[in-house]
């Protein structure tokens, strides 16, 4: 499979610590200088272009297909399904060949599924970890066969510019501050006990997401995080965990902060079939950005969304292409991202996944 994104990168450089080179390629230029390239000198450019290309191929697999690899960690919601619709999207309009795994939240999943794509002759990889330290095993896999890593969404204990490229992500600790300001300045109380769900732990954004709201919290003297349990990232775990802390609390609560709008979904649900109301009575925050939320904003339900862009295919593939020329990429790259309330609820829901 031949590309004019192949043909661009033909005199790349990959990182040393990679042990992967380039070569340039001869434009076949007319020596006249007249700006005519006869058939027989075209014929002559087409061969070394070609030949140039299994030579860079032949540094990593030789097979002349470039092949990109995507280790997901789970489809379960909205956000992911967006992800890997992207990714293939874009994949596809480049030209790449695109092979994918689905870790389905498995840690131990996920390191078989890595071992597997590096099996299958790649020459890039993108990797979404389950677990920051668990995925380190797989990184250092991939640089010992001389595949670059860039991964998405998610760190890992690993470090940056050595055992892989870079992060792609967006700022989870500015989502959980924001959340924590938006309440201050919007929330309408004059103090506010909090329940906190938080998605699966061990991933870095979780980390954040937490980090970031209890961050937001400290700096309001009328904000109390009463509680903190893991959803798991599934609106029916967050269901039945949110109907746990209505039992246990007796509801005196009057804010719940998701770490995920799915989680934020099921929340709702909890919150209605115990007949209190979300939206007036408990204020439900939440991250991400997907239609079904937003629409639960407009529909007065969940108040405040900090928006986590799902759609990663045009950053990940430019990033991939800049290291592949050459050129310097930042550690960690960050998505840009804005809060949906009552306000623009309607307007941002077009941009909505």
């Amino acid at each position: 499979m031949k590309r004019k994104v192949l043909a661009a990168v033909l005199s790349i450089t990959l990182f040393a610590s990679l042990g992967v080179t380039g070569c340039s390629k001869d434009d076949g230029a007319d020596a006249a200088g007249t700006g005519e390239i006869t058939t027989e000198t075209e014929e002559a450019s087409e061969t070394e272009t070609a030949a140039a290309d299994s030579e860079v191929k032949g540094d990593i697999n030789g097979d002349g297909i470039f092949r990109v690899g995507f280790s997901e960690l789970a489809i379960d919601g909205a956000w992911r399904v967006a992800q890997v619709e992207s990714m293939e999207s874009v994949a596809k309009e480049k030209g790449y060949e695109f092979v994918m795994a689905n870790a389905e939240l498995d840690t131990a999943k996920q390191l078989s599924d890595v071992e597997d794509l590096l099996a299958q002759d790649l020459d890039f990889l993108f990797i979404a970890p389950m677990d920051m330290e668990a995925i380190v095993p797989a990184i250092e896999a991939a640089k010992t066969k001389g595949v670059p890593v860039i991964l998405l969404d998610r760190e890992a204990a690993a470090t940056a510019g050595e055992d892989y490229i870079c992060t792609i992500l967006s700022d989870y600790l500015w989502q959980g501050e924001t959340c924590a300001d938006w309440l201050n300045e919007n929330g309408g109380s004059d103090s506010y006990k909090i329940v906190q769900i938080t998605g699966k732990v061990g991933g870095s954004d979780v980390r954040d997401r937490q980090a970031g709201f209890e961050t937001g919290v400290a700096k309001y003297d009328n904000m109390e995080i009463i509680a903190t349990q893991s959803g798991e990232w599934s609106r029916t775990e967050a269901q039945k965990v949110m109907q746990n802390i209505i039992q246990s609390t007796g509801g005196d609560f009057n804010v719940v902060y998701c770490h995920n709008d799915e989680m934020a979904l099921g929340v709702v649900l909890a919150l209605k079939a115990a007949g209190m109301n979300p939206g007036t009575d408990v204020k439900v925050l939440a991250i991400d950005g997907q239609a079904e939320a937003v629409e639960a904003i407009i529909a007065g339900e969940i108040n405040c969304i900090a928006t986590c862009n799902p759609r990663f295919g045009p950053t990940a593939f430019e990033t991939m292409e800049k290291y592949l020329n050459g050129e310097n990429i930042d550690l960690i790259i960050n998505n840009a991202e804005y809060i949906i309330d009552s306000s623009n609820a309607e307007e941002k829901l077009a941009d909505a996944f």
